[in-house]
């Protein structure tokens, strides 16, 4: 069988390419800002370095949220035939902070209060009226804890609305459930289990833990509540494979979810080999879906067979 990682060529996705090569017989690294999707009177075609992409039992598509409408349309146009592990609408969902937690909220899996108004004017009143200080603010789109400020009072909330007003940039308003020792929950699903999971410690006076703004890994023993939610989550979302973040307050609840997540140096602090588990299951995963493509295939010639079959028969 053969797999392609389509990525932007990170640690991470090396990491599982490289583990890939123990299941299937070929692999191949292919980088996301070199694929093209081709759409004509005479069809449709998703191209990689000016070439027709070639056949693939399974497609893994990982990377940032700048090439979110790229992997939907490759995802959307292949997805019948190859088992890719997001739908379509996962990176809709997943690469939109806001639609994340929409849909987690419908499916019923706890997450902050959250607030979204379609004008700054709007937003204002609602930071005057609704709100308890302090609070989260943060852009729908964005990773590694970019995009996320934090507002002690209503002057300063204000403040970075008038700023993200100037960038044309809508926003999220969200309740500030931090402790004075940060900390969150990674949790890494795959095929609707919890891999491995990990604890992240925001540095001193910052209350993002993400690992690329200095967090650190800790080791950390996933509760039945955190398990639940991260696998809850990752159905809600679409995605066989994802990274779940869950803030412990008074209550856990999911803050976001991660399509890519990062597993490169995990196996020192969750004493397992995330990249190999990712790879097994990508493998497994992609024998059932072709195996359920064969016999949908099987049954429609059945089905076709016994038409003419009953069609002769009805002619004595």
């Amino acid at each position: 069988m053969k797999i392609g990682i389509i990525s932007l060529e990170g640690r991470s996705s090396k990491e599982i390419a490289k583990s890939c090569k123990k299941y299937f017989d070929k692999v191949d690294a292919l980088n996301l800002k070199e694929f093209e999707v081709h759409l004509t009177g005479e069809g449709v075609e998703v191209t990689y370095q000016g070439k027709p992409l070639g056949d693939y039992d399974c497609l893994y598509i990982r990377g940032s949220y700048r090439y979110a409408l790229l992997q939907r349309a490759i995802t959307r146009l292949l997805g019948r035939n190859i088992y890719m592990p997001i739908s379509k609408l996962g990176f809709a969902l997943g690469h939109d902070k806001f639609l994340t937690l929409v849909e987690l909220q419908k499916s019923q899996i706890v997450i902050p209060k959250t607030y979204y108004a379609a004008t700054t004017e709007l937003a204002k009143l609602l930071l005057s009226k609704k709100i308890s200080y302090p609070v989260i603010m943060k852009v729908p789109r964005g990773t590694h804890g970019k995009g996320v400020m934090i507002a002690d009072s209503e002057k300063s909330a204000k403040s970075i609305l008038d700023l993200l007003e100037h960038f044309n940039e809508p926003y999220i308003i969200q309740e500030f459930i931090f402790t004075e020792n940060t900390t969150d929950v990674r949790a890494v699903v795959a095929g609707g289990r919890v891999i491995a999971a990990y604890e992240r410690k925001a540095t001193k006076g910052e209350a993002r833990a993400n690992i690329h703004l200095g967090g650190e890994r800790r080791t950390h023993k996933i509760t039945k509540e955190e398990e639940k939610l991260a696998i809850g989550a990752a159905r809600a979302i679409g995605a066989d494979i994802c990274g779940v973040d869950i803030l412990n307050a008074k209550k856990p609840a999911v803050i976001e979810v991660n399509l890519s997540p990062s597993i490169a140096k995990l196996e020192k602090v969750t004493g397992v080999d995330v990249s190999d588990e990712i790879a097994k299951f990508l493998y497994e995963q992609t024998l059932r879906f072709h195996k359920k493509k064969e016999s949908r295939k099987n049954g429609r010639y059945r089905k076709k067979a016994k038409k003419i079959i009953d069609n002769i028969l009805n002619r004595f």
